[in-house]
């Protein structure tokens, strides 16, 4: 049977790492071994982790000062020792069935090369609740068929070695890209929802914004997505800024407001709310869904633009995607 290293990267975060560590311990199957990156932790993140050494079969504490997600989830596998790969973040939870259901599908089909599970948002308030509903991929969607994530997901030892990595180029997306190169790769890659993992979503209205605009710049720098689309709904906003405004001296432009507001009512909240109801039935989601939504919208909008003049800008963005791409 082969063995199976999980690997994580960590930066000061105390309490993530201590919930992910208490939840490792509970595991039903346990890792061969443990592989965690420390990033430069300036808090007790590194002397929490010390303090659990002896309580795992095998953990491995290595440090790469000012290194990113993928450059720490890379060196993390090099220096595993293991031919199957299971991955997931500080912060959050795996549930106990976790391992042993990620990497099911790999022992039982020697031809499938990599398994996503399923994301729950754990929070302590309505705010972080849908903010997570509305955060996480949808894997019902066909865009995310043969994708996976790395706060949840497994992979033979060879998809990163043929891809070349995590790309350390990138600050966010980068588990999306390194998906989708495995994918054009021609690797395989199945959801299992019995693989479930909690995850704590953002708590405040402002790291809700800047979540969703790193996630939309990662996005700009890889041209993941449609700068006319993208050019169109921050049209889109400014109308319903500016007709406001306006409207405070000119009553007349606030129906250019009604405007923008029903457009985006009919193309944005409206699938939202469908989508959040067939979960959550409380009347709180009509408040929240909208509010959460508009914010994603604009934020992952300006994001993806920040990213995209990024990308025009600096040739080195393109060369990278590229050679990337084609390893």
């Amino acid at each position: 049977m082969q063995k199976v290293s999980l690997i994580t990267t960590v930066l000061n975060d105390e309490a993530g790492t201590q919930a992910l560590l208490d939840a490792l311990l509970e595991q039903t199957m346990q890792p061969d071994e443990i592989v965690v990156v420390d990033g430069g932790s300036k808090d007790n993140t590194v002397a929490l982790l010390e303090s659990y050494v002896n309580r795992f079969k095998r953990l491995t504490i290595l440090h790469l000062a000012g290194a990113n997600i993928s450059e720490g989830r890379n060196f993390a596998i090099q220096h595993a020792q293991n031919s199957l790969i299971a991955v997931t973040d500080a912060g959050c939870r795996p549930d106990s069935n976790w391992l042993g259901e990620i990497t099911k599908p790999l022992f039982a089909d020697p031809d499938l090369d990599a398994v996503s599970g399923l994301v729950i948002p754990e929070s302590t308030s309505l705010l972080e609740y849908y903010c997570g509903l509305l955060a996480l991929p949808d894997h019902a969607s066909k865009n995310q068929d043969g994708m996976f994530y790395g706060r949840n997901s497994a992979f033979r030892r060879p998809v990163w070695e043929k891809i070349g990595g995590y790309p350390v180029w990138l600050y966010t997306g980068e588990d999306s890209l390194f998906a989708k190169a495995a994918k054009e790769h021609g690797f395989s890659a199945l959801h299992t929802p019995a693989a479930k993992v909690y995850w704590r979503p953002r708590s405040s209205w402002k790291k809700i914004a800047k979540m969703f605009f790193l996630y939309g710049k990662g996005n700009g720098r890889i041209l993941w997505g449609d700068i006319k689309g993208c050019l169109y709904w921050l049209k889109y906003h400014g109308l319903f800024w500016l007709s406001l405004l306006i409207g405070c001296f000119y009553p007349v432009f606030w129906l250019a407001s009604v405007f923008a507001a029903a457009r985006f009512y009919r193309s944005v909240f409206s699938p939202a709310l469908a989508k959040v109801g067939k979960i959550d039935k409380r009347a709180t989601r009509f408040f929240y869904v909208p509010l959460i939504t508009y914010v994603r919208s604009i934020s992952t909008n300006l994001g993806y633009l920040s990213g995209y003049l990024e990308f025009k800008k600096d040739p080195s963005f393109k060369n990278q995607l590229d050679n990337y791409m084609a390893n």
